[in-house]
């Protein structure tokens, strides 16, 4: 009998993040449940993939480019918690930053069902308002 061997929590988390920075946005929603559920806790929770690709490109609009650094991260079963900086070049020539607390929770097949980052809103609206 053949097993199948779950992806590691850790490694899925780092993939993800890694396609955020490189551009692969469909190689980054390929690792997402259908029905993964997003919050970004000072905004309301975004249920769905099809939810998360619209938010997706709405966010990424004005945004040229990802540099998402990991300073820890760490599993727990299925869930794990990244410490990290979030960098976006914008399209204005402009470089936004954000420190992130992330967790993420895999369900059975390996895939993300629920994303959870957590910052300061007005670091947040400082780092994006206009020049």
């Amino acid at each position: 009998m053949t097993q199948t061997q779950t992806p590691d929590p850790v490694q899925t988390v780092t993939q993800f993040i890694d396609h955020w920075n490189s551009g692969a946005m469909e190689e980054m929603f390929a690792q997402c449940a259908d029905d993964v559920v997003w919050h970004n806790m000072p905004m309301d929770p975004i249920a769905g993939k099809a939810a998360m690709r619209a938010a997706v490109a709405g966010f990424m609009a004005d945004v040229a480019g990802c540099e998402w650094e990991i300073h820890a991260i760490s599993a727990a079963g299925n869930v794990v918690l990244t410490e990290r900086t979030d960098a976006f070049r914008l399209k204005d020539g402009r470089r936004a930053s954000l420190r992130v607390m992330g967790v993420f929770e895999l369900n059975p097949a390996g895939r993300i069902a629920a994303w959870r980052d957590y910052f300061d809103m007005a670091e947040f609206q400082r780092e994006f308002a206009g020049p």
